[in-house]
């Protein structure tokens, strides 16, 4: 009875904690709850692409995101901040200048279309997000998934929470975002998405 009271504080009072003390895979259901995951069934890696060398790419699936037909490649990328270059005929400041951690790099989600011998072509490649995705998958349909960090805490940290995007056509709508405190990102047979 007190461990369940103990989980009820914890669920009221901050993010949900991912993973358990057998360290297993949590689903995220649609209320936000968590529950055992099924079997994982990620989607694919990107194949081989040649990529700039300053993108440090933390995440990546091979899934139509877009929903043309064929699969992209999307990725979860740090890389150095650079600033909009509308903002030098703008009186007023970046809204984007604070998105970049400590050695000066920001958190963007790329979907590049892969062609012959690693070659590809952007299709969207996002601003400096305000939080910085450390690792993202693509559940069935096409909707993205990722965990949320702060550039404070860096590119390793535990996720603050999780967030769900389809796209419209000219970049992602947030649909859910949740607090949650994980490290990894799967999706599981039933298509949620699978933390711990």
């Amino acid at each position: 009875m007190r461990l369940t009271a103990l989980l009820a504080a914890l669920l009221l009072t901050g993010p949900v904690q991912a993973g358990g003390d057998a360290g297993g895979w949590q689903a995220l259901r649609a209320d936000g709850s968590l529950a055992p995951a099924g079997a994982l069934r990620p989607p694919p890696p990107c194949p081989p692409l040649k990529l700039p060398a300053s993108w440090d790419v933390r995440s990546q699936a091979y899934a139509d995101v877009t929903g043309d037909g064929s699969p992209e490649c999307v990725l979860a990328v740090w890389r150095p901040w650079s600033d909009w270059p509308i903002t030098r005929w703008s009186p007023t400041a970046s809204p984007i200048t604070a998105n970049r951690d400590a050695l000066g790099d920001s958190a963007h989600i790329a979907v590049l279309k892969p062609g012959p011998r690693g070659t590809y072509h952007n299709v969207w490649v996002g601003s400096a997000l305000f939080r910085p995705v450390l690792v993202l998958s693509v559940l069935p349909g096409g909707r993205l998934v990722a965990l949320e960090g702060r550039y404070a805490s860096g590119r390793g940290a535990a996720s603050v929470a999780l967030s769900e995007w389809s796209w419209t056509g000219f970049g992602f709508r947030l649909e859910r975002r949740a607090p949650l405190t994980a490290r990894q990102l799967s999706v599981d047979a039933a298509g949620q998405p699978a933390v711990r």
